[in-house]
Parts: C-alpha cells; sequence; structure tokens
C-alpha cells in the first residue's frame, strides 16, 4: 500500500513532536566470554514484547511486536512486526516484519543473587556508531525472564516508549510463529452506516449516538457528529465546523469531501466520501455539551471535559493527534485551568506553550483563550 509506505518513511519527520514515554533502564554487567564463539550460533534465550496502546490509535502502523534473539556468540539479533498494519502472511513474503531491526551484546551474570541476562541493544549508524542504546537487566523468576527497554517507535523519529519484555529459553520455533503469535485482527469501530473512499482508503465510521469517526486506513485521524433528517439534509461537523454534505436523493448518494494535512502543505490527501443515502438512518444533533474547541498562538486545542475534575486535551501536529491528560478546575464565569504534568521531555514542551493559559468555556461549544501575566 503506497500510503503505508510513505508514512513509515515519512514518520522520521513529521512526529519530531515528543516521545510517549521515556524512562531509564537498569544496566549491564562484567564481561565475560565462555568460548562462545566455538561450535555453531544458536538461540539461547528468546524475549518478546508489544508497543501497543490507545496512545497509538492514530497511527496504527506503528503498533508491533518485537522478537528479542540472545544468541550463543554473545549477540544479539531484533526482529520488528508492525501488527498494526493487520498482515498476518508468512514472514517471507511479509512487508511489515523486519529482519535485525535492532542488534547488541548479552551476558549472563547474577544481581542479588538472582540469576540475571545484562542485554545491551543499539542500531549501528553508517559510520559504525551505536545510536538508539538501551541498556536493562532481565531477572530470573522461575525460568523467565523480564525486563523493560526503551524503544524507538519507529526509527529515527524521536519517538521512544519503554517496552517490557518477557521469555526464556523457549519461545517462538521460527519467524512464522513469531508472526501468528502477534498479528491481530481489524476491528472497526460500531457503527449504523459508512461513508468510504475507496481510492484513499477512507472510512467514515456513523455511530448511533450521532458520532462520527473518519479513519485513514486503520488509524483514526478525525472525530465529529452528524445528523440526518431522511428528507434530504445531512449535517457534519469537525472539529467544530460544519462541512456541506451533498445529497441526491434520486441518486441514492450522499458525499462530502475532507482534505487530511498529512505533513502540512508539502502532502495532503482529498478525500471524497460518498454513501448510499437510504442506508444512512434518521439521527438527531448530537449535543456535545462537555467538548469544547480553541485556538491559541495559532495551534487549535480540543479540550474534553470527562467528568467533574479529570479532562483531556489535545492538538494535532503533522496531521496526528497529540493527546494530554489532566486535571481541570471552572470558576463561577466559566473560565477553566487545566493542569497536566508529561512524563516525557518533548511532550513537555508542547504543553508548556499553553500551560500559561485559561480557557473561557463559551456556550457554543469554542472556548477562548485567557493568557494569564507571566509570574515572576
Amino acid at each position: 500500500m503506497k500510503l503505508k509506505r510513505f508514512l513509515l518513511a515519512l514518520f522520521a519527520g513529521i512526529l519530531a513532536v515528543g516521545s510517549l514515554a521515556l524512562a531509564a533502564c537498569s544496566g549491564g554487567g562484567e564481561d565475560d566470554d565462555n568460548d562462545r564463539n566455538e561450535g555453531p550460533v544458536t538461540i539461547s534465550y528468546q524475549l518478546s514484547g508489544v508497543m501497543d496502546g490507545e496512545d497509538l490509535d492514530t497511527f496504527s502502523f506503528a503498533k508491533g511486536a518485537f522478537w528479542l534473539k540472545l544468541m550463543s556468540d554473545g549477540s544479539i539479533v531484533m526482529d520488528r512486526y508492525n501488527f498494526g498494519n493487520y498482515n498476518a502472511s508468512p514472514a517471507a513474503e511479509n512487508d511489515d516484519y523486519i529482519q535485525n531491526y535492532m542488534q547488541g551484546e548479552w551476558e549472563e551474570t547474577t544481581r542479588d543473587g538472582v540469576e540475571a541476562l545484562s542485554i545491551e541493544i543499539y542500531v549501528l549508524n553508517d559510520a559504525g556508531i551505536k545510536t538508539q542504546s538501551s541498556n536493562a537487566t532481565a531477572y530470573n523468576s522461575n525460568g523467565t525472564y523480564s525486563c523493560s527497554l526503551k524503544m524507538e517507535v519507529v526509527t529515527g523519529s524521536g519517538f521512544f516508549r519503554q517496552v517490557q519484555f518477557t521469555g526464556g529459553k523457549t519461545l517462538y520455533a521460527d519467524a512464522d510463529e513469531f508472526i501468528e503469535k502477534n498479528a491481530k485482527e481489524f476491528v472497526a469501530p460500531e457503527s449504523v452506516a459508512t461513508f468510504t473512499d475507496e481510492e484513499h482508503g477512507g472510512t467514515v465510521y456513523l455511530q448511533k449516538d450521532g458520532a462520527l469517526l473518519i479513519y485513514n486506513g486503520y488509524s483514526q485521524i478525525a472525530t465529529g457528529t452528524w445528523a440526518n433528517d431522511k428528507a434530504g439534509n445531512i449535517t457534519v461537523t469537525l472539529s467544530g465546523k460544519p462541512v456541506t454534505v451533498t445529497v441526491d436523493i434520486a441518486a441514492d448518494t450522499a458525499t462530502f469531501a475532507y482534505e487530511y494535512a498529512l505533513y502540512g502543505d508539502e502532502y495532503k490527501i482529498n478525500f471524497t466520501f460518498t454513501a448510499k443515502y437510504s442506508e444512512i438512518p434518521e439521527q438527531e444533533a448530537a449535543a456535545q455539551k462537555n467538548v469544547y474547541t480553541g485556538a491559541y498562538n495559532g495551534q487549535t486545542w480540543t479540550l474534553t471535559l470527562t467528568d467533574a475534575t479529570n479532562c483531556t486535551m489535545s492538538t494535532s501536529m503533522a496531521g496526528y493527534t497529540i493527546p494530554f491528560s489532566g486535571t481541570y478546575v471552572k470558576d463561577a464565569n466559566g473560565v477553566v485551568t487545566v493542569t497536566c504534568n508529561p512524563e516525557d521531555d518533548r511532550l513537555q514542551g508542547i504543553w508548556a506553550g499553553v500551560s500559561n493559559v485559561k480557557w473561557q468555556l463559551n456556550d457554543d461549544q469554542t472556548m477562548t483563550a485567557v493568557e494569564e501575566e507571566a509570574k515572576d
């Protein structure tokens, strides 16, 4: 799929926004060769880890499983399978299975009287310099070893998160079993009707509560609301703005356009979504009383009040939604102060741009930025 390949190649540039989760791992142990170079090289230990979660739903192609193979000569070979592309074909013909994704070294050691494996993984650049290095100690518990390694979401993207690895002396017989055990089946969102753009691989799911979800392939890229009076009038609202929907009752079609900015003005997808009008049920307009949209310094933000004290805020960068979770306090005038403490340095940098802003909530579901005076 051309778009998928483009996304993977482009990911390094468009997602230099923030790390998804970054923490330190424990280090390695003393070097001990133990005649590892004698005889054929086989797998001594193998561990696996999974990178998944709702925070990757807007770029599902980045979801993956990792196969960490600790070889008898002290080397490490790590393979990756991007299960978020829902390709379960055998390894030999699977574009989403990446052999030798990373490499490294390991050794057996003892820490605090516990058998363990000292692990270092990395990528060698063209100059032979280690990059993306991560170290960990995998401790033995009844034959199962476990550790956490810092993994980049996609090589070169600058987005990292901690991935938990577990395993032992046996795990997968071969790459085909690795794929089989980690393959996922795409489950489409529940819907009462859909719009599609087959040329660009887009789908719009109309849900029974009046919510609308737009997917680019397997990634959710936008949300909104919809309504239909069954008299030829469909309303669609995205980011608080109405979208024109053209209905031709005689031709039994409903059509609307949506521009998806994947990488600013350099790469856009112009979707044309079409559905059979007769298949779209009647639906009253959905009220989004707890969802507000506003702008600050040219950046659009969406605030969702999930309960009396908790909320989420999100913004779009390079066509992808960057979510934040936090708490809020609303005063008697409807002015909201949001508090969020992202763990990652890069996400902290994004949040810092609006951390001094309060938001006036308006009756039309918009919000107006109220900048606080800088503190001495």
